[in-house]
């Protein structure tokens, strides 16, 4: 009976694992992009990563301040399209990164002909899609999904990357105090230990590589087992801006209270919330 039980919880795992690779695949994979800088010899270099979202009938890239602290005539970033890359166009704000607050957010609006062009690619994701609440739940529903720069691999003798997605757990409020993070402005991650590989449902130690993830999205993942089969969404809480490691280590990042309040201030636009 109870090696029943076992083959019967492997099975959920393994169901459970196919819509979260759905999800991967689908939405939270669709609108996150990888940045890339000029590596000065004609060529270009993994960066940092962002989150495509639409709001109103403007188009943005959501990322982290010291992301596009750099961003110039001089100091392009790109994004892949189709089989080469294309130079982001638009106007960014990004926040002065200050000891009090912590916040390190930023925001690129892109100009319509990018935007036009990027939908052939990626999914902007809509404001019904971002879920805004100031309660943490304690489950491994977080989502944690970017491009570390290690992620690089040879095909055909050209260099391709590959996106990570993270589940993790919310830390401890000990770890909020230690760090000095705000719980009505901040996420802090667990990012440490092992995990579940969820291409070969083995659990692995987690490479706690996080460079390159900075501006990737925070996903609270739901799913559900209705109507005799399992449904699943994401819904996008958060961008992540840095990495602490020392007593804790975690993953931190900015709530999507605080991202759309900065975008409303600054472009002079009210945001309706629909959740």
């Amino acid at each position: 009976m109870e090696e029943e039980y076992d083959g019967l919880d492997e099975y959920i795992d393994v169901l459970i694992n196919e819509e979260r690779t759905k999800l991967i695949q689908g939405d939270i994979g669709l609108s996150t992009c990888q940045f890339f800088k000029e590596d000065g010899k004609g060529g270009v270099t993994p960066f940092a990563s962002g989150v495509m979202v639409e709001l109103g009938p403007s188009s943005y890239i959501l990322t982290a301040s010291h992301v596009i602290e750099d961003w110039s005539n001089a100091s392009k970033l790109f994004v892949p399209l189709a089989d080469t890359h294309v130079s982001v166009v638009g106007h960014a704000y990004g926040t002065t990164m200050d000891k009090e607050n912590k916040y390190d957010i930023a925001y690129i609006k892109l100009t319509p002909e990018l935007a036009r062009l990027l939908r052939y690619t990626y999914r902007f994701m809509p404001i019904h899609k971002m879920l805004h609440h100031w309660k943490s739940l304690l489950e491994p529903n977080y989502c944690i999904f970017g491009y570390p720069v290690i992620n690089q691999k040879k095909v055909d003798g050209a260099v391709k990357t590959f996106g990570s997605a993270y589940f993790s757990l919310p830390c401890q409020d000990k770890v909020f105090e230690y760090y000095g993070l705000n719980p009505l402005a901040h996420y802090a991650f667990e990012f440490q230990g092992k995990a579940v590989n969820i291409q070969s449902n083995k659990v692995e130690k987690i490479k706690t590589e996080h460079y390159g993830l900075s501006g990737c999205g925070v996903w609270y993942v739901d799913i559900e087992f209705k109507h005799n089969k399992f449904k699943s969404s994401a819904q996008l809480i958060g961008i992540m801006m840095e990495f602490r490691k020392g007593k804790y280590e975690c993953l931190i990042g900015n709530r999507m209270e605080i991202i759309l309040a900065t975008i409303e201030k600054n472009e002079g636009i009210k945001i309706k919330r629909t959740i």
